[in-house]
């Protein structure tokens, strides 16, 4: 279904527009025809339209600021789209893209491009805007890109699931870039290029030649086969394009527990069999949500601890905020108590993970789970891959950076009470410490932020320590 979004600046305007919307709906065939006239229209969209070139008429509108044409037929990209100078996302997944279209360089103003399953061979960044904040190329079978380090603002980088086998030393050039996906390509050695980005903070590598043998060797003799006929499902939990998560009861042992089933084999951050190997790999702890077993027939899926009526602490990045969590979707502030307790609970996991050379890659409070017990627990290994004992101290402070971030969130989405207000301080502070740009292997390691933690801990009183996990107010 083809959807039009127009925003006008008057009531007459506003049933101007919906009357020619109206119209159009009714006479389909001529739709395309008729947009060019709606000089408000700020969103379209154009999926699955069988479109083989661009229509002249999209060009006309001049106020778009998002078009998405993703699913169609097209191959190139006419030199009148330079005319959108409003545009600033531009959706052009799963067409049929070889190169990148020349006028994209002369649409200043763009800064979100999917170009995500296409037939791109090579990326050379001079032909696109200067000033690309957040770039999707994921799954092209793109062997070589040339000239990224000109994008000074570009913060998110997706390339997972294509041929590159190298990276180009002039990332450490991208002074903004923050995440960068690069799972299930070609290299053979982790690329340390990257680490060289000043802000890198959220990275993966799952997939690739030097990660997945060391997480073959983490997974081998470590059987934990759940027999798919042990499983009663009850309520689904969630559901997304990679598969499915439901409630069940493993009849084994009469234990309710959570069912993750794996209906795609490829996601954003890497391969669902490498998550899954991860998981069977992954050493057991109090704040991870640990895989009690795993099966591989009649699908991969994986045999989770059931969390009851478990909520994110964190809301997901949106396109305005790009890499940075959004507010708890309860609307609600956090408890400075609470916000501590969080933050040393996922310092506690990182800490346990990079004990065993084991990056989560996606240290967020949207992946962070409590429930009404008050238990919280790092979750999602998308993103996550084994990494070479000599690189520790690379990776893990990359990883000490997101969870900087996710500290400088917490503090954003807490309540400060005079009492507590100690504990704020403390998480702003601990922030700022794991948020520095430059060498990641500068950075504080989780084991002695883990101490801050427990000394924060100490500095709080008794009667702190009891404010409830959520308060009244709103969150910003």
């Amino acid at each position: 279904e083809r959807v039009f979004s127009a925003m006008a600046t008057d009531r007459g305007e506003q049933r101007e527009q919906l009357e020619r919307i109206k119209k159009l709906f009714k006479e389909p065939s001529k739709s395309l025809k008729g947009i060019g006239a709606l000089k408000s229209l700020i969103q379209l969209d154009l999926r699955f339209q069988g479109l083989t070139e661009v229509p002249k008429e999209v060009c006309a509108c001049v106020g778009l600021n998002k078009l998405d044409m993703g699913c169609n037929k097209l191959s190139a990209l006419p030199e009148e789209m330079k005319n959108l100078t409003s545009l600033k996302i531009l959706f052009l997944t799963s067409n049929e893209f070889k190169i990148v279209p020349p006028v994209l360089s002369k649409m200043k103003g763009l800064s979100m491009l999917s170009l995500m399953r296409n037939k791109l061979k090579k990326l050379d960044c001079t032909d696109l805007p200067q000033d690309m904040q957040w770039m999707i190329m994921t799954d092209n079978q793109i062997s070589e890109v040339t000239s990224i380090g000109r994008l000074k603002k570009l913060q998110k980088c997706m390339f997972s699931h294509n041929n590159l086998h190298k990276f180009p030393e002039d990332v450490k050039e991208c002074t903004s870039l923050q995440m960068l996906r690069l799972a299930n390509n070609k290299f053979e050695n982790v690329p340390t290029s990257v680490f060289k980005a000043p802000r890198i903070s959220w990275i993966a590598l799952s997939g690739n030649p030097c990660t997945r043998k060391l997480v073959e060797i983490a997974v081998s003799g470590k059987s934990t086969q759940v027999d798919y006929k042990t499983l009663s499902f009850g309520e689904t939990l969630g559901e997304g394009s990679g598969g499915k998560v439901r409630v069940a009861t493993w009849t084994t042992t009469e234990k309710k527990v959570a069912v993750k089933e794996y209906r795609g084999s490829r996601f954003s951050d890497g391969t669902a069999r490498d998550e899954w190997m991860l998981n069977t790999a992954l050493p057991p702890h109090p704040k991870i949500l640990s895989a009690l077993g795993s099966f591989s027939e009649p699908h991969l899926g994986l045999v989770l601890e059931l969390m009851e009526n478990a909520t994110s602490v964190g809301g997901p990045p949106s396109l305005v905020t790009c890499t940075r969590d959004t507010p708890p979707r309860s609307g609600k502030l956090l408890s400075d108590v609470f916000a501590l307790k969080v933050a040393k609970s996922i310092c506690e996991a990182a800490c346990h993970l990079h004990k065993y050379q084991i990056a989560h890659g996606d240290i967020y409070l949207h992946n962070t789970l409590t429930d009404a017990k008050g238990n919280i627990k790092l979750s999602d290994f998308g993103a996550g891959f084994v990494y070479p004992k000599n690189l520790q101290s690379m990776i893990e402070g990359t990883e000490v950076r997101s969870f900087g971030w996710l500290l400088d969130d917490l503090a954003k989405f807490t309540e400060s009470k005079s009492q507590s207000s100690l504990i704020t301080k403390g998480l702003q502070r601990l922030a700022d410490s794991c948020t520095k740009d430059g060498e990641p292997s500068k950075a504080p390691n989780f084991g002695i932020l883990l101490q801050e933690f427990e000394q924060l801990q100490k500095s709080v009183s008794k009667d702190t320590q009891q404010v409830p996990a959520v308060q009244s107010g709103k969150a910003a």
